[in-house]
């Protein structure tokens, strides 16, 4: 395994693997979904890290500190012209749900802080060396606090299994159902 600096130009193939570890749940658009959270997620490249084997990524995470900025909503939009009415309305509903839980994530962040914005393994034990990698990264910039939401689609578990600290959770009424609410959780873990 090797750590190493991500690439952006790979953030179709890492939208493509986030698709085959989420499966179904992301429905009939999956990779166009994928797509939306990877790009939504990447910032600043020098807080962008992946794990790779064999020259394939196995393991990713993406940080931003508040202030950051990203060209998501350019991708999105320029989509729609080869998307059905079906597949735009899936985007822009995950695209606002983003940035909506991105929002509240944000009021929540202490000065001195940073939040992971993507994190995700195909690989079991590529995880918590490139997210140990990308805490040190931040450590060395001197930030105190790292921040993150997930869902109960995601092993959400992991965190607490990892010294975060759960600060909040909420229901994303876009993707509950009857049956079932659809849960997101806010963690925070103090790594200065």
């Amino acid at each position: 395994m090797e750590i190493s600096q991500f690439n952006p130009a790979q953030i179709d193939e890492v939208a493509r693997m986030a698709a085959s570890v989420w499966g179904k749940e992301q429905g009939v658009h999956g990779v166009e979904v994928a797509r939306v959270f990877c790009g939504h997620s990447l910032y600043s490249p020098e807080l962008a890290l992946q794990a790779v084997d064999e020259d394939v990524p196995q393991a990713i995470a993406f940080a931003w500190m508040p202030g950051d900025t990203n060209d998501a909503d350019v991708w999105v939009r320029s989509q729609f012209a080869t998307l059905s009415e079906e597949e735009r309305n899936t985007l822009l509903t995950n695209e606002n749900y983003l940035k909506r839980i991105d929002a509240e994530i944000l009021r929540e962040m202490v000065p001195n802080s940073a939040k992971l914005s993507f994190f995700i393994s195909r690989k079991k034990g590529y995880g918590t060396p490139v997210l140990n990698a990308l805490i040190e990264l931040l450590r060395q910039r001197g930030v105190e606090w790292l921040y993150l939401w997930t869902d109960c689609a995601c092993n959400w578990q992991y965190y607490v299994n990892h010294g975060f600290e759960k600060i909040g959770e909420g229901v994303a009424p876009e993707f509950s159902t009857d049956k079932e609410d659809y849960t997101y959780y806010m963690f925070r873990k103090r790594i200065l």
